[in-house]
């Protein structure tokens, strides 16, 4: 591999990439009600599909400890991401900035093409977000600190700021709930089902701005640019205690957040905002952030005292995030929405088909990654990048177990 292409096995994290596939499956935990429609049922379809009266307690859990949270999680490690990149072109003497243009040019080109069958992507919303995180390239890690801290106080103030406007609009009518349009296009296939999910990618982008999570993406953006900067994942045993620091009060605060938030959940209308909004949004706006950082670190110390140990076996999933990430919408879009097979679902089977899917996943990436360098798409994303064709297939006679050992040190 020549000096301007990519970054070479030796400079992965596995903890970083186990922890990616952790995200990927609480995205997948969140995102099969929709895709099974659950999420759009009134609530007395939903008690038809729970006789024993637990799909409630689920539902609430999912509010409470995912929603938004492992979003949040992926966010902070395309973050990460970014500064090891960033890292390692000032190591090889390589230009940056052009090259991660190329690279979020082409993330956008992929996120637009899976909006056409998911509306829910959020692969053309990093491309475009990822510009700010471009920006700051050449930036002090001070500054750095200081940009977290403005996305922070601008994130907590957002929901104020909307209802502010909204009265000064003279919004007072309760206009049609973005739910409605959504749950619509998770009605199966019809002949406009792509055209109807591009369609709602201009809804979905509004809702992102005017419910704030643009901004929560973009701090997580750059506390994980902090983080990468920082090396702080490098050695993880080093920052045990600001890891166990980071998992009290995050999770303190997070979950005395997110609890706060879940009877709001189904009580405050969308749209226009109220105080009640206002107060749903504000806690939304604590408890993402909070949770993603107590999870990750909290995942951080589970890797330590393991080594690793079975949190390895997540690490293919996450080498192949983009793959991983894609076919699920596939499976989920074929199975649940066009197929219908997932129309009998609780918030418990839900649960159960998401991890049943992420297992498979798991034993399919495992087995890709013995003979190929790169998932399928990252394959293709990194040419697009780096405009050149890349070796796919790992070099014959190398052990991928020694590979896997020899990253485990280094991690």
């Amino acid at each position: 591999m020549n000096a301007a292409g990519p970054i070479a096995e030796r400079e992965r994290a596995d903890v970083l990439d186990a922890l990616r596939a952790f995200a990927l499956l609480g995205i997948l935990v969140s995102h099969v009600p929709d895709f099974t429609g659950y999420t759009f049922l009134p609530a007395p379809q939903r008690a038809l599909l729970d006789p024993v009266g637990i799909d409630p307690i689920a539902a609430s859990s999912l509010v409470l400890l995912i929603r938004e949270k492992f979003l949040s999680l992926f966010s902070l490690l395309f973050g990460i991401g970014f500064a090891i990149q960033l890292d390692s072109a000032a190591r090889r003497g390589t230009p940056f900035a052009w090259r991660f243009g190329r690279r979020l040019a082409a993330l956008f080109v992929i996120g637009v093409a899976h909006a056409a069958i998911w509306y829910g992507d959020i692969l053309k919303d990093y491309a475009v977000l990822g510009l700010v995180l471009l920006v700051s390239s050449r930036w002090p890690i001070r500054r750095v600190v200081l940009g977290i801290v403005v996305l922070l106080t601008a994130r907590l103030a957002w929901p104020t700021l909307v209802y502010a406007l909204s009265i000064a609009a003279g919004l007072s009518h309760h206009g049609a709930s973005p739910a409605q349009a959504f749950a619509d296009g998770a009605t199966g296939l019809s002949r406009g089902f792509f055209r109807q999910n591009l369609g709602l990618v201009g809804l979905k982008g509004l809702q992102m701005i005017y419910e704030g999570r643009f901004l929560t993406i973009l701090t997580m953006f750059f506390i994980g640019a902090w983080i990468g900067r920082t090396g702080l994942h490098r050695d993880l045993a080093r920052h045990r205690k600001l890891l166990v620091f980071v998992v009290a009060t995050c999770g303190l605060v997070g979950v005395l957040a997110s609890a706060a938030q879940v009877p709001f959940e189904a009580a405050t209308n969308a749209f226009p905002p109220t105080r009640d909004w206002v107060a749903f949004q504000s806690l939304v706006a604590i408890a993402a952030p909070a949770l993603c950082l107590a999870y990750a670190a909290a995942f951080a110390l589970v890797w330590v005292a393991l080594d690793g140990g079975a949190l390895r076996r997540l690490a293919p999933v996450g080498r192949t995030a983009l793959t991983s990430y894609i076919t699920q919408t596939l499976f989920c879009t074929i199975a649940f929405t066009w197929l219908g097979l997932g129309r009998g679902l609780g918030a418990v089977g839900c649960l159960t088909a998401a991890l049943v899917i992420f297992s498979l996943q798991c034993v399919l990436a495992r087995a890709w990654l013995q003979h190929f360098r790169f998932g399928p798409l990252e394959w293709a994303w990194r040419c697009a990048t780096y405009g050149e064709l890349i070796a796919l297939r790992r070099r014959s006679g190398a052990n991928s177990d020694e590979l896997r050992t020899s990253q485990a040190r280094r991690a």
